[in-house]
C-alpha cells in the first residue's frame, strides 16, 4: 500500500461556526479574504473552484456550519496525479472556531508540507484578518 501524505492543523478563527463556513463557501466571501474567482457548488458533488481556478475538486462534505470536504487538485499537478482531499471541521471555540483541517493523499511528504505553510498563508491567516477587519469595520 502506497504511503498517505498528509497535513493536519487546527486553527482558531475569530468567527462563529456560521460565519467561518459561509466564508470558505460563498464566492463573494471568499474573493473578499482570498482575491480571485471561486465557485462552491454548496453540495455533495458540486464544482469547486478556489484561486482563480488554480485548484480544482469536487465537494464530498457540506453540512452547513460544521463540516466541508473535497477534492483538491492544483492545475501545476501532472494529469496522471490524483486528487488529495481536504476535510475541515467546524467546532465551537471560546475565541470563535475551532478550524481542525486535515488534508491528505499528497502525492509526497514535501508537497503535503508547503501546501501545509500554503493552508495557513493563502487560507487560515486572511480569513482570520478578513473577520478581524470586519468585525474593525463594524465598530467604527
Amino acid at each position: 500500500m502506497a504511503d498517505s501524505f498528509t497535513f493536519k492543523t487546527t486553527y482558531v478563527v475569530y468567527a462563529s461556526p456560521k460565519e467561518v463556513f459561509e466564508a470558505l463557501t460563498d464566492s463573494g466571501i471568499i474573493a473578499a479574504w482570498g482575491g480571485g474567482i471561486s465557485v462552491v457548488e454548496n453540495q455533495v458533488g458540486g464544482h469547486f473552484e478556489w484561486f482563480d481556478g488554480d485548484v480544482e475538486g469536487e465537494v464530498t462534505a457540506f453540512v452547513p456550519e460544521q463540516e466541508l470536504g473535497f477534492s483538491w487538485k492544483p492545475v501545476e499537478w501532472s494529469k496522471s496525479t490524483k486528487p488529495s482531499q481536504v476535510n475541515i471541521k467546524l467546532k465551537t471555540h471560546s475565541a470563535g472556531t475551532d478550524v481542525v483541517l486535515i488534508h491528505t493523499d499528497f502525492p509526497s511528504q514535501d508537497i503535503a508540507d508547503r501546501s501545509g505553510n500554503g493552508w495557513i498563508d493563502f487560507v487560515l491567516d486572511p480569513l482570520n484578518d478578513y473577520f478581524v477587519t470586519q468585525k474593525e469595520f463594524k465598530q467604527s
